[in-house]
C-alpha cells in the first residue's frame, strides 16, 4: 500500500499532461488506510460547464453539463470506443435549467436504456453512466432521472421513481377528454371539500361540502333560469324547468311569419301549407288561443302542430253556406323540446270555402306557458 501526501499528487498532476500509476495497491490522499482503488479523504471537483446553444455532443472533459439556453435543446453524446480508449464507467451529469425541452441523443446505433434519445424537461436532471459496450448494445445506463423528490404543479407527488396522484395544486389543470371517458370506478366515494364522509353518506358517491357558504352547485346547459328547478326525465337525465305558474299572465307570444289561404285545393287531407309558425322556448305545458273566419258549407278544417296537436278545429255544423262555428277556441298543449314549430291546416273533404279570414274576428294565434 503506498501514500501519497495531497500536496504532491497536485504537484505532479500540474506537471504531467498524462500520469500514469499503475500498481496493485490502493490510493489514498489524507488518508493513512485507503480502502479503494482511489481513496479520498475531503472534496472532489468535476468539470462544470455551462451550454447556451441548442446543440451540443458531450466531450470527453465533461462531467456536469448545464444547459441554460432560450429554446429547445439536444444534447448528443460520444459514440463508444472499442478496445484502447474505451471509456467504460465515464459519468455524465446533465441539468437543464431552462424552461424548455433538452434532448439528449445516443450515438446511432448506439441506445440509452434500449432508448436512442431521453427528454430532460424544465428544471429537471439525468445522470448516466458508460457500459463500454457498442453498436446496438445498451451503451449509457441511468443513474439517476428528474429532481429526486417533488410535487408537480398539477397534483401529482413524485418520491424517486414513484408517481402519486394527491399533493398541492399550485396552478390551473385542465384534463382534455378529447373523445374519450374519464372513469371514477370501485366502491369508494368522490368528496369535494372535504376528505371526511358525513352523516348520511354512506351510499352516496358524489359529496360536495361547501361548509355555510350557499352555491354548492352550479349546473349551466341553457335551459336554467331565475326560479327555476333541477328535473329528470325517464333516464334520469336532468334540465332546469319552472313550476311556477304563469297562465293568463300578460306575456303572450304571437305566432310569426305571414298567412296565406290553405284551404285552395279541392282535395281533403292534412299537411296543407298556412306559411306560419310558433316558438316555444322551454318545455312545459302552454295555452294556446285561436280565432279565424271561415265561410263554407259542409267540412271540417283545422290547423295543428304535427305530433303535438290541434290549434283550431271547426266542425261541419251546415250543410248551406255559412260561417263555420266555433271561430274562437282556447287549447292546452303540451311540448316537451323547445323549438320552432310549424303550424299546418287540414280539412275533411275537397269543399274550397266560399270566403277565407273575413268578417270577425280576423286571424290571431298567441299562446302563453302555463306550467312545467
Amino acid at each position: 500500500m503506498i501514500r501519497i501526501p495531497a500536496k504532491f499528487i497536485l504537484v505532479l498532476i500540474s506537471m504531467c499532461p498524462v500520469v500514469v500509476i499503475a500498481q496493485a495497491g490502493n490510493i489514498g490522499v489524507n488518508t493513512a488506510h485507503p480502502g479503494s482503488t482511489m481513496d479520498v479523504n475531503g472534496s472532489l471537483a468535476a468539470n462544470y460547464k455551462a451550454v447556451n446553444t441548442s446543440t451540443y455532443s458531450l466531450t470527453g472533459e465533461d462531467f456536469h453539463v448545464a444547459y441554460n439556453g432560450t429554446a429547445n435543446a439536444t444534447f448528443t453524446l460520444p459514440p463508444a470506443v472499442l478496445g484502447q480508449g474505451n471509456f467504460k464507467g465515464r459519468i455524465y451529469r446533465i441539468k437543464n435549467n431552462s424552461n424548455f425541452t433538452l434532448t439528449v441523443n445516443a450515438a446511432a446505433p448506439e441506445t440509452i436504456n434500449g432508448s436512442t434519445s431521453l427528454v430532460v424537461d424544465a428544471n429537471q436532471s439525468l445522470q448516466l453512466i458508460s457500459t463500454g459496450l457498442s453498436g446496438a448494445d445498451s451503451t449509457w445506463e441511468i443513474l439517476l432521472s428528474g429532481s429526486g423528490n417533488l410535487t408537480a404543479g398539477n397534483g401529482l407527488t413524485i418520491t424517486g421513481s414513484d408517481v402519486k396522484l394527491g399533493g398541492t395544486l399550485s396552478q390551473n389543470t385542465e384534463i382534455a377528454t378529447s373523445t374519450n371517458n374519464l372513469s371514477i370506478t370501485g366502491t369508494g366515494k368522490l368528496l369535494m371539500g372535504t376528505n371526511v364522509v358525513p352523516a348520511g353518506g354512506n351510499t352516496a358517491k358524489v359529496i360536495i361540502d361547501n361548509g355555510n357558504a350557499g352555491g354548492a352547485i352550479q349546473i349551466k346547459d341553457g335551459t336554467q333560469q331565475l326560479g327555476y328547478v333541477l328535473t329528470s326525465n325517464a333516464d334520469g337525465l336532468a334540465t332546469w324547468s319552472s313550476t311556477v305558474t304563469t297562465a293568463f299572465a300578460d306575456n303572450w307570444t304571437s305566432y310569426s311569419g305571414t298567412l296565406v289561404n290553405p284551404f285552395t285545393a279541392g282535395v281533403g287531407g292534412g299537411g296543407l301549407s298556412t306559411g306560419i309558425q310558433v316558438t316555444v322556448p322551454a318545455r312545459g305545458w302552454y295555452f294556446f288561443r285561436c280565432g279565424i273566419s271561415i265561410n263554407s258549407d259542409c267540412n271540417d278544417y283545422f290547423f295543428y302542430i304535427n305530433g303535438i296537436g290541434d290549434v283550431w278545429r271547426s266542425y261541419c255544423g251546415s250543410a248551406t253556406v255559412a260561417y263555420m262555428f266555433p271561430r274562437d277556441q282556447n287549447r292546452v298543449l303540451y311540448f316537451s323540446t323547445p323549438g320552432t314549430y310549424t303550424v299546418f291546416a287540414g280539412k275533411t273533404n275537397g269543399v274550397v270555402p266560399t270566403s277565407f279570414n273575413e268578417g270577425n274576428p280576423n286571424f290571431y294565434l298567441d299562446f302563453v306557458k302555463f306550467q312545467n
